[in-house]
């Protein structure tokens, strides 16, 4: 086995060698990260076509390149032992390029072996393959064998076993198509700067999940598996579109999306029903009232595959492409019309949506230290800020040409600017703690210019590192605490923040509305009234099952090991501050998706 294994530069000199020998010489290649029965049945069948079977295997870099960093389980000098310890395969060798155009160059194969049932011109490397007199084969592979897929069901597999952490009420679900659907329609769509929404859409898209529908984006991104980008490149895409689609007002619940190439004979691409499985499971969806929207014949058939009703869109594609026989429920210009038409229907939702409301908690022994570390953490920044402010005085004092390493005034007075807004900003902290001994004193005020009030102090402590914006469809007045609440509202724009931390762009929205609560008052262990509504809305690294499941336990917010990434820090807070006012809060949140808080306070009788 180990004479197997070599380079690039030794299988160079081997193949004249060969040559010289008479030996007809076939070369493949692969990730070969799990092997599966599909792998050893792809390399016999190409074995059985040459006298000489060259396998190149991927480097760990390139596979991480093209399919993310979790990928690839197994490292490439184990996979490289595992291929050359199959029968059918004769030498084995390692490359870090992302196609295959240099080893064909250097090795010059009889034969050119690619699994796949598309037509040998959609390979780039066809010409260089004929070029010399070779000939480029197609091998077949077994449908249904997918390492990726064996991955996800291990994940799916692991979960299980711990327990579902969330449990969604069910619901139907719009599922819509992306390319061509939500944006215009790019071939092979990888710059998150090409992403530019269809007119209308996204806002659409807002208002059916105020009527009750969960919104899930399910797209084939084959242009990964053909190796054209990486799952980073899709995942900036999808960041942007989130970025939107904040700024419309929606919150997408879910997005799917297969990798694979029509090559690949994957179980979830689309128009397999897969991914439609997966979300009723997933997110308790009820699939015999929820909708499929898309551009292309495809994502019709998805969703009459699920048992969903149907919208084609005559954008992107406009389902011109001739793939699938099939017709839709009904057809619109856009995705707006689409969502209109939908609205029309009168299709029974349980109400207006909302993730499962958080249990309250009541202020114990544990919840009453974990806010006295809380304030006890503010004090020592505050008096960290001010020895800053103190010891830039009296550097101010000194002449600045002296060699005591201050390079001028200006930069002295910009560290003391700094530390002034953010003392100002630690300042409303503390008086919004100390008002928390009298919460009797409340006044009657608007949600707006709470929110207001927000974003300003906001923007004069941590200027540039944030857009903010404020949507009011309707104002609301309540009767609140002021410190209080805005101390809890800067808190939860410091959980925000930090999430996106890592991102070049951050977006913060803040939805002020007036809702209605009847039968799901119950649900979110409220009266049934008319409720004021702040919800804000982040892009950043959501929160994952394990923390959602910790997130109101006092211990979680003591745990300083916990805090990292904006991840939980104050919720406890803000849950305890919305329970005094007669509100609660809701937390819908998923990793890589973004969070959504939306805090109920009851309406001043008018």
């Amino acid at each position: 086995m180990q004479g197997k294994i070599v380079t690039r530069e030794e299988l160079v000199r081997l193949r004249e060698e060969l040559r010289s020998a008479g030996k007809r010489v076939g070369f493949t290649s692969g990730v070969f990260d799990i092997v599966h029965p599909g792998h050893v049945e792809y390399l016999e069948q190409a074995r059985a076509q040459v006298d000489v079977l060259l396998v190149g295997l991927n480097s760990d870099s390139s596979v991480k390149a093209n399919k993310g960093e979790t990928r690839p389980i197994v490292p490439q000098r184990a996979r490289a032992e595992v291929a050359a310890g199959l029968q059918a395969v004769d030498y084995v060798f390692i490359f870090s390029e992302r196609n295959n155009n240099l080893n064909i160059e250097l090795i010059k194969p009889d034969v050119y072996l690619k699994a796949g049932d598309y037509s040998p011109d959609q390979l780039t490397s066809k010409k260089i393959v004929e070029s010399y007199g070779g000939e480029v084969k197609l091998v077949p592979f077994r449908a249904g064998l997918s390492t990726t897929e064996i991955i996800e069901k291990i994940a799916l597999m692991a979960q299980s076993e711990e327990g579902q952490q969330i449990i969604y009420e069910r619901r139907p679900a719009i599922f819509v198509d992306r390319d061509g659907t939500i944006n215009e329609h790019v071939e092979y769509l990888s710059d998150p700067k090409l992403f530019r929404e269809i007119s209308g859409g996204l806002a659409a898209l807002a208002r059916l999940r105020e009527l009750g529908y969960r919104i899930i984006v399910v797209t084939n991104q084959p242009g990964i598996g053909l190796g054209y980008f990486s799952r980073e490149d899709l995942f900036a895409v999808n960041r942007e579109m989130l970025k939107q689609a904040s700024q419309a007002g929606c919150a997408i619940d879910k997005i799917y999306f297969c990798s694979h190439s029509k090559a690949d004979n994957c179980e979830c691409r689309k128009p397999s029903p897969y991914f439609l499985k997966r979300a009723e499971q997933e997110l308790n969806i009820d699939l015999s009232k929820s909708f499929m929207i898309g551009d292309m014949s495809p994502d019709i058939q998805f969703g009459k595959n699920g048992g969903c009703r149907t919208v084609l869109v005559k954008t992107g594609r406009g389902g011109e492409d001739g793939i699938c026989q099939v017709a839709p429920d009904y057809e619109a210009p856009n995705l707006a019309e689409a969502a209109a038409w939908i609205e029309k229907q009168g299709v029974v939702v349980a109400g207006p949506y909302h993730s499962v409301a958080t249990e309250g908690l009541s202020l114990n022994d544990k919840a009453l230290a974990a806010n006295k570390k809380f304030a006890t953490t503010i004090g020592h920044d505050f008096n960290t800020l001010l020895g800053s402010i103190l010891g830039c005085a009296a550097l101010i004092g000194q002449k600045t040409s002296s060699a005591d390493g201050v390079s001028s005034v200006s930069d002295v007075l910009e560290i003391l600017r700094k530390a002034a807004n953010r003392g100002l900003v630690l300042s409303k902290k503390l008086l919004g703690i100390a008002a928390r001994d009298n919460e009797g004193q409340r006044t009657r005020r608007s949600l707006r210019s709470c929110v207001e009030m927000v974003v300003e102090l906001v923007a004069s402590s941590r200027g540039g590192e944030c857009q903010l914006e404020v949507l009011c469809p309707q104002d609301v007045e309540v009767e609140l605490a002021d410190f209080t609440v805005v101390q809890m509202l800067l808190e939860l724009c410091q959980n925000s923040l930090e999430s996106m931390q890592a991102l070049p762009e951050r977006f913060i929205l803040f939805h002020i509305d007036r809702v209605q609560l009847s039968g799901d008052a119950k649900l979110l262990d409220l009266t049934p009234g008319v409720y004021g509504r702040i919800s804000i809305v982040d892009h950043g690294d959501g929160v994952n099952d394990g923390q959602r499941e910790t997130i109101l336990q006092p211990a979680f917010l003591t745990n300083t090991r916990e805090l990292q990434g904006g991840l939980g820090r104050s919720i406890l807070m803000a849950q305890n501050v919305m329970k005094r006012h007669g509100g609660t809060l809701v937390l819908a949140s998923r990793r890589e998706a973004g969070t959504n808080i939306a805090l109920y306070f009851p309406v001043v009788a008018e």
